[in-house]
This record gives structure tokens, C-alpha cells and sequence, in this order.
């Protein structure tokens, strides 16, 4: 079977990239999927790379840029893996066993009076650190914009309000020092999950700059 040289490759990613494809990781799927295509009807019609993506194009670029829902679920499918498989690594239970302890520990050195207080405060803490991750990411290292990083930031926000109605449930029913088993474990599951969310980023955005690097290289 043909196989496309490097520069033929980089050719797709910068047509499509030209054609308003603006996220690097769903560009870099569809590049992906060109090629193959293009692989087997240069094999299959015996024709050189130009007149084939030529031909290619011209039949196909409408659906292909219309139809892009199956490169955005295939970023969300590896997302939600990413999560899961993290969840259930022992580092994790390890962090959140932790973060148990010490959530209840810091917990009864302080007024019960207070404590809706600190339960405001503890999602929008929680939230901060991906938002300046996120943010330095695109400003500082000048990264592309990536699909998969700011759709989990929206899985991110979605959990933020959760968070957040956990909280208010929980200043409710909160109301002496034999409760906080249960303030202890909500924060130590908001902040194990913001903890994978952030790490999840970076191998995100490692991943996807080491692939988009090299393809530009190209």
C-alpha cells in the first residue's frame, strides 16, 4: 500500500488548517483520516499525491469540515478514559486518602459557626488552579487551541456547580463536629478531582504540542 511522505502529510494538516479548522488536536485527527484515505485510493487508482488530495478535496471537503462530530468524540471519548483510568490508579486513592485525613483534622480546629464560610470559598479555590494553568498555557507558551483541553474545562465547570450545590447541601446539614466526616469528604473529592483535572491538562497539552510540533516540523 502507497504510504505519503512526511511533507505530503504537513500539506493536509496546512490545508486544513487554512480551511478554518481551528483546534490542532481535531485538525490533527482529520489529517489523519485524509491520509488514510488518500493511502488507499493511490493505491487503488495507481496516482500521484497532487491529483488525488486534488480530487479528494473536491468531492469531500464539505462533509469533512461540516461533519466533524466524529473527531470532537473521539477527544471526548479519550478524555473521559483519561479520567477514568486515573481514578482507579492506586496514587490516587492514595491522594485522596490523604487529603481525607487532613480535611478532617483541619476541620476541628475551627468553629462549626464558620464553617459555611469555608464552604464557599473551597469551589472557587478548587477552580483557580486549572483556570491559571489554562490561561498561562495559552498566553505564556503560546499553545494552539486544543479541543480536548476546553472541553475539560467544560467537564471541569459542569463539576465546579455540582461542587457548589454540594456545598450549600452540606452548610445545611452541617451542624455540629460529629458531621464533618462529611465536609472532610467533600473536600477531599473536590480536590482530588481537581487535581486529576489539572493533571489530565498537562498530559493533554504535552501530548498534543509533542504531535502538533512535528507536525508543523514537517
Amino acid at each position: 500500500m502507497v504510504r505519503l511522505e512526511r511533507e505530503d502529510i504537513g500539506f493536509i494538516e496546512n490545508y486544513l488548517e487554512n480551511s478554518d479548522i481551528f483546534y490542532a488536536d481535531i485538525r490533527l485527527e482529520m489529517t489523519d483520516h485524509v491520509a488514510s484515505e488518500i493511502e488507499q485510493l493511490m493505491s487503488s487508482e495507481n496516482t500521484e499525491f497532487y491529483e488525488t488530495f486534488k480530487s479528494y478535496m473536491v468531492n469531500n471537503k464539505t462533509v469533512l469540515l461540516e461533519n466533524n462530530k466524529q473527531f470532537i468524540r473521539a477527544a471526548d471519548t479519550s478524555i473521559l478514559k483519561r479520567l477514568y483510568f486515573e481514578l482507579i490508579k492506586r496514587p490516587t486513592l492514595l491522594v485522596f486518602c490523604a487529603l481525607l485525613f487532613m480535611s478532617y483534622k483541619w476541620l476541628l480546629t475551627i468553629d462549626v459557626e464558620n464553617l459555611k464560610d469555608y464552604m464557599v470559598m473551597i469551589p472557587i479555590i478548587s477552580i483557580t488552579p486549572f483556570l491559571i494553568v489554562y490561561v498561562c498555557s495559552l498566553k505564556i507558551f503560546k499553545i494552539p487551541r486544543f479541543s480536548g483541553v476546553e472541553r475539560l474545562g467544560l467537564l471541569y465547570l459542569m463539576s465546579f456547580q455540582v461542587f457548589n450545590l454540594l456545598s450549600l447541601f452540606t452548610r445545611i446539614y452541617v451542624k455540629s463536629e460529629h458531621n464533618f466526616y462529611i465536609v472532610a469528604l467533600l473536600i477531599a473529592i473536590i480536590v482530588t478531582f481537581s487535581l486529576l483535572i489539572i493533571k489530565i491538562t498537562f498530559k493533554i497539552i504535552n501530548q498534543y504540542r509533542n504531535d502538533y510540533k512535528f507536525m508543523k516540523s514537517l
